[in-house]
Formats: C-alpha cells, structure tokens, sequence
C-alpha cells in the first residue's frame, strides 16, 4: 500500500460557476502540488429544473443511493482515508457521507453558505437579513415564503429532506469534521446540538501573492465585482451613486444584469463576467472596491482578492465583515440602510491625500498576508483532515 496521503473531494458543482467552485478547485490543486492522490466526484444540477425529471430530483434530495454507492466503491478501491465534502446539494445529497462513512473513511464538510439552517441559503428575506427559520427551529416560514427557487414545492422537499438528515443523524454522526468560515455558522451549527470541538473555523485562501499597486499608479473608478443578485446589496448600490457622478464598473452575470444595463449611463458602466487575469488586473487599477452586500456572507473570495491586490474595500457593514475590514485602518464600513454613509466615505476618499491611501493599501494587503495566504491554509487543512484521520 502506498504511503502517499489520499483523499476523496465531493463537489455538487452550481449552474453558474462562483466562489465555491473556485476553492474546491485550489484545495485540489493544493493538494496536488504536495504529492497527495487526489480523487474527485463531481455532480451537476443541470436537469433540477427540469419538470418531467421533477419526482426524481426530489427524491434524490433526500437520499441518493446511487451517490452512495459510488463513493463507498471509490474509497474502498483507492484506500481513501479522508473525504471532504464541499457542496452536496442536491444531486449528490447527504447519502454521501453515509456511502463514506459505510466504507470506513472519516468525513471533512467544509459549510459555504447557511442552507443546513436557511432554505434559500443566505438567512436573506425581503431584502433584509432573516433568521426567522432558525431562531424558530422550524423552516414553515420558509416554505410558505416560496424561499428556495421561488417553489413552494422544492422548498418543501428541501426542508423535509434537511429535517429528515437532521432526524436520522447524518449531521451527528456521519460527519466527523465541520470547517465553517465565520463565528456566524459557527453558532448555527452549535444550536442544532453539534459539539464545539467538532467545528474548525478555517478561511479561504488564494494560492497568488500578488504586489499591490500604489496609489499614484491607480485609476479613476470604483469596482464591484460579483454576482448580480438581489442579496448582493446591488440595487441599493446604484440608487446611492445614481447622478452623483461617481466613476462606478460594475462586473459580473446574474439575474439582475438586464437591469443594469438599463442603469448604465456616462458615470455607471457595466461588464459582463470577466476571467481570472482581467479581474486581478481591475483590483489592481480601480480606487477601492465597493462591497454592498447585505445579506450575512461567509468569507467573500472578492474582498480577499481585493485585499491580495492592497485594494481598500469599502463594505456594507456585517458582523462578518468586520472580520476582514477594520474602518479607517484597512478598508471602510457603511450601514447598507443609510445609503448617505457610502456617499460620505465616498467623499472622504477623495479628500484623502496619497500617503493615507497608500497606508490602508499596505494594511489590506498586510492582513491579507496574515490571514488568507497559501501557508495558512495549509495549516488549518492538515490540522482539519489530521483530527480527521486520527480522532
């Protein structure tokens, strides 16, 4: 048997390629790079939608025997010892820690988002932050809210089949390792009777490190970078700068692009998703990165990627974002609801001379540095998957 580590990466890949999809392939690549044998299992939501394959999708949201099966063959073929589980919603669906644990593997699941705990993912309702769900122990609120996808269907099979793992134990005792990103999850999981010493925080990470750009060598715009969705804080971005002549591009795909591109005008311009080179190279040019969003995120892969690039960030305030933005020392925060405090910090920014940008610049890319670098995150994940391996 070969003493090489193994380890087994479960992935229900989105529709529309976003951060999650770019840290599962990092880690892989990590690990790759340090000699590991590096098995993969993809699954597609593709046909979810697909209303004669509706019952079948259902059904598979709650136990993919199938999916369990393949991941049982998988780790008794190669001898994987670890498998860590990123997305499995919803074709892949929870079965995969059972197939994993039947064949003897210990379990890693990194939580990306808030689904164990919020139908639509985000504890986002009506444009505001909502708990609701959780702090009432029960998801009837979201299902008669429509809350994921907008069905009232597969809202019900959705809660029915997180109640139903929840009942059976699969989050009790098919997963040994929960990797969370902020304190937030954190206490979620803890309410629904997980042990504390079962939950690692762990950030993301970037793999780059790239020299940040002085402020005297930087352009006369500001960036948003991301997903065009309500939850994205977006709409209420565009109404504070709207005629106030503010240099604004914003970039990204969907479901509220058609509408602004309406928006666009002389000072708001608006690109479609760019790649990987073209968005460091925005970071690298654009005057501070505009983070509206007002939904409670995780660990936002664009305000690291701003920071890597020693970028000030200007960000809706969150208890979260807190974490990642000191004011006035390495980025700004706002009130999303105040929609004047981003015009301020706006102006503020301009009143600024060019040794006080450079020195938010430095301490972004300084706590980048500290916090979300290659070196780090080796040392969480092999902290992670060696209290897996050795409980």
């Amino acid at each position: 048997m070969s003493n090489t580590p193994a380890i087994l990466f479960i992935h229900n890949t989105y529709l529309q390629k976003g951060g999650e999809d770019t840290v599962v392939q990092q880690e892989i690549e990590f690990l790759t790079t340090k000699g590991w044998q590096v098995h993969t299992l993809f699954f597609s939501n593709e046909t979810i939608g697909n209303p004669i394959l509706r019952w079948l999708n259902a059904l598979s949201v709650f136990f993919n025997l199938s999916a369990a099966i393949k991941v049982y063959k998988l780790v008794k073929k190669y001898s994987i010892p670890v498998v860590h589980v990123h997305n499995f919603y919803y074709r892949a669906s929870a079965a995969v820690f059972w197939g994993a644990k039947a064949a003897g593997a210990r379990t890693v699941f990194t939580l990306h988002n808030y689904r164990l705990f919020c139908l639509n993912g985000f504890f986002f309702y009506n444009q505001t932050t909502c708990m609701d769900c959780q702090q009432q122990k029960s998801f009837a609120l979201g299902i008669a809210r429509k809350c994921f996808k907008g069905s009232g269907f597969l809202s019900r099979m959705l809660a029915a089949s997180t109640v139903w793992h929840r009942r059976i134990g699969t989050w009790q005792h098919k997963v040994d390792q929960f990797l969370v990103l902020n304190p937030l999850q954190q206490q979620s999981l803890m309410t629904t009777g997980i042990p504390a010493d079962k939950i690692m925080l762990k950030p993301n990470f970037l793999q780059e490190t790239i020299p940040p750009t002085s402020y005297d060598q930087r352009e006369d715009f500001f960036l948003f970078a991301g997903r065009m969705s309500p939850e994205k804080g977006i709409v209420g971005l565009i109404n504070a700068v709207k005629g106030q002549k503010i240099p604004l591009l914003l970039v990204g795909d969907g479901p509220l692009a058609s509408w602004i591109i309406t928006q666009t005008d002389e000072w708001i311009q608006y690109r479609p998703k760019v790649n990987k080179p073209v968005l460091q190279e925005l970071y690298r040019k654009c005057k501070a990165l505009i983070f509206p969003s007002i939904w409670p995120e995780g660990l936002p892969l664009t305000v690291i990627e701003a920071q890597q690039a020693g970028t000030i960030v200007i960000a809706a305030l969150s208890e979260n974002l807190k974490e990642m933005i000191r004011h006035h020392e390495n980025g700004f925060l706002y009130d999303a609801l105040h929609p004047d405090e981003l015009l301020r910090i706006v102006a503020l920014f301009h009143e600024m001379d060019l040794k006080e940008k450079n020195r938010l610049s430095a301490n972004a890319y300084d706590f980048f540095q500290q916090h979300y670098t290659i070196e780090q995150h080796d040392q969480w994940l092999m902290k992670a998957y060696q209290l897996s391996m050795n409980p």
